[in-house]
């Protein structure tokens, strides 16, 4: 069971492109893939379809848009993890398996605390 929403991205339709609401604001995102090199990427862009981000890679517990700076990227970061930690890549056979493109909010204090949200709590996710 999550405990932090994800973006429901179908690996079986790609290219995808489709809105998402994150931190009140409404994104275009579209996501590919890359046969030859067994990666996804993942694109963002305002509600009016202005590109912010373009083919910005998914990289396992790294988050997407995390070394570019633009006021109209969300500020809730969105990061493909598996929860479980078996997961070292973030390919075919692990992304939307294992491997999920997570909205990191979640306090890391509250991991330790063992105080974590079930099914996310953040309005306007899924839950897993």
């Amino acid at each position: 069971m999550s405990v932090r929403n994800y973006v429901p991205v179908d690996v079986d339709d790609l290219p995808e492109t489709f809105e998402y609401d994150l931190d009140g604001d409404t994104y275009e995102l579209s996501f590919d893939y890359n046969d030859e090199g067994n990666f996804f990427t993942c694109s963002i862009a305002d509600a009016d379809n202005n590109a912010i981000v373009t083919g910005e890679k998914l990289v396992l517990n790294q988050a997407l848009f995390n070394n570019i700076y633009d006021e109209r990227l969300p500020d809730t970061n969105l990061i493909p993890m598996d929860e479980s930690g078996q997961a070292t890549y973030c390919g075919i056979d692990e992304f939307m398996e294992t491997v999920f493109l997570y909205e990191d909010t979640v306090d890391p204090e509250d991991i330790e605390n063992g105080q974590l949200p079930i099914d996310g709590d953040v309005e306007g996710g899924y839950d897993d």
